[in-house]
């Protein structure tokens, strides 16, 4: 099973790294600082998933279910706090920075997850046509 979920993981933060990428770069043809928020905001996004994963599925050991837990909730409060401290480094640091861009790559990448599995088959881990 965490085998196949760090697969998993790997491959929502390859389709999140290449959101981060693709999506800022279209926009850029509209307009540089919507290009640059939109950037940040989808790699503030991707770098804290990426923190999230690497933290739940770095040491694959069996626990008990408490620690398990423990183990969730802590990456959890730690991408939370990555989130956090990334939003803040780049208003403070991006000038000129559309809010709107950041924010709404921010979520649009957010939601990647979840519609990624709505092409997944659960059983076999394979992509629906």
């Amino acid at each position: 099973m965490l085998k196949a979920s760090t697969v998993q993981v790997r491959r929502i933060l390859l389709i999140q790294l290449g959101a981060s990428i693709v999506l800022p770069a279209v926009v850029l043809v509209i307009d540089p600082v919507l290009a640059w928020s939109a950037l940040s905001g989808g790699m503030i996004a991707t770098l804290a998933n990426a923190y999230l994963g690497w933290k739940i599925f770095s040491r694959q050991q069996e626990a008990k279910p408490e620690q398990i837990l423990a183990k969730f909730y802590g990456a959890e409060v730690g991408k939370i706090i990555l989130t956090v401290m990334l939003f803040v480094a780049a208003i403070v640091m991006i000038k000129p920075l559309n809010i709107v861009a950041l924010m709404g790559m921010y979520f649009l990448n957010t939601m990647i997850p979840w519609l990624a599995s709505l092409f997944v088959d659960d059983d076999n881990q394979n992509w629906r046509a």
